[in-house]
């Protein structure tokens, strides 16, 4: 920074474990804004960026919410002005719920009533409805006995999904995950066990089709800029995360749908809008709404969108220039999600592939095309992640301890 000129309000990624702390600590850190990164040990995926001017280890947000919110209290009370940026699903609950307390820092997020909101699929379904937002069909049912008196109605496979992916216990998060059910019998005991942890579980028709997100970034229920991506390939096969996407131009269908609902939340800061597109009648359906930064946030700032700079700035109340145009076609890869999309297809381990699914040697083929995509972690002009992400996923292979990469890559959370 020059002579004569304030040196940037420094940032906070919270929960530096995943992918898309690894793009926010990459995106600011080459714009000279200093970056911390917290985890709940002194190594992480976004921790081993060169981007990275600090590392702190704080307690899980997901084992320790509590303790969690005690340090980061302490933390604004002694390092005020700064940006913090909540990654994760339970980061940005604790830092919700915690909001009172962190006053003396910016907090780029949607007001408590929003975010639970779209944390309730639920809810988020009810109020696309009335928005006239087309979803999948839906049943809400609250009791073991309604769900044996639905299960003869309906038509197989059904998916069944957390009301929320994330439940706050008495001893910390509960992290929900969707299943199928391929009978009647399957369903009622799919979601009681799954009622269990995480009362009033969704029961949703099987949608076959590709995911297609659309990702936004708005003040007051204005969006101010947008981006979607289409989904090639996502880990497990039938849907979940994605591992190969590419980007294109938004859909006006899901830009108006996206529309209506960020209008309807008044909603502040980014999100994900997630869609199905319905094989068979190409109608893009609404899954669920992510409020915060998403996996492949990296595919975004490749391509001409930097989310994480603009979400900066509008932390810190400065202008945001115009909808930025950015570049048709360009993918992203994350490598090792990918090779886990392949090992769950070359031992048969999914049942509901998506219509026009390659063969076992297609996917095989595919997965070793070196130009499948641009590598999200793995990089040449800062390989420390790589090198991280790829010594942790060896460790979980062989059934070591888990040093911090992300959840979603551990050979355990497979299918």
């Amino acid at each position: 920074m020059s002579p004569g000129h304030p040196l940037p309000a420094p940032a906070l990624v919270i929960d530096g474990d995943g992918r898309a702390a690894l793009a926010v600590v990459r995106s600011l850190g080459r714009r000279g804004i200093p970056v911390t990164v917290s985890a709940a040990t002194a190594r992480s995926l976004a921790g081993a960026s060169r981007h990275a001017s600090h590392r702190l280890a704080l307690p899980d947000p997901a084992a320790e919410p509590d303790r969690l919110a005690d340090a980061l209290a302490a933390l604004a009370a002694r390092e005020p002005g700064s940006v913090w940026f909540p990654v994760t699903d339970t980061s940005l609950a604790v830092v919700d719920a915690a909001r009172a307390r962190l006053a003396q820092v910016h907090l780029p997020i949607a007001g408590s009533e929003a975010l639970a909101l779209a944390w309730d699929k639920g809810r988020l379904i009810e109020l696309a409805d009335s928005l006239g937002v087309a979803t999948p069909k839906t049943w809400m049912p609250e009791s073991p006995g309604a769900v044996r008196a639905l299960a003869r109605e309906l038509k197989y496979p059904v998916v069944i999904k957390p009301r929320r992916s994330r439940w706050r216990t008495p001893s910390g998060f509960v992290t929900g995950r969707v299943m199928y059910a391929h009978s009647p019998e399957a369903l009622a005991s799919v979601w009681e066990t799954m009622h269990s942890q995480i009362p009033a579980p969704l029961i949703q028709e099987r949608v076959p089709g590709f995911g297609m997100g659309l990702f936004v970034l708005a003040d007051q229920g204005k969006v101010l800029v947008r981006f979607a991506h289409r989904r090639l390939r996502e880990k497990p096969p039938s849907g979940g995360v994605s591992v190969l996407s590419e980007s294109i131009r938004v859909p006006p269908e899901l830009e108006a749908s996206a529309d209506r609902l960020v209008a309807a939340l008044t909603w502040r800061g980014v999100c994900m809008i997630e869609f199905k597109v319905d094989a068979r009648d190409g109608r893009p359906l609404l899954m669920e709404m992510n409020p915060r930064l998403w996996g492949s946030l990296e595919l975004a700032i490749a391509s001409g969108v930097d989310f994480p700079w603009f979400l900066y700035r509008q932390a810190l109340g400065q202008p945001l220039e115009p909808q930025p145009s950015y570049r048709l076609g360009v993918r992203s890869r994350w490598v090792l999600g990918d090779l886990d999309h392949l090992l769950i297809r070359l031992r048969g381990g999914d049942r509901n592939l998506v219509p026009g699914a390659p063969s076992r040697l297609g996917a095989l083929l595919a997965f070793l095309n070196p130009f499948a995509g641009r590598p999200e972690v793995f990089q040449p002009g800062d390989p420390g992640p790589g090198w991280h992400e790829l010594r942790s996923y060896v460790k979980a292979l062989m059934g070591g301890p888990d040093e911090g990469s992300e959840r979603e890559l551990h050979p355990r959370y497979r299918p």
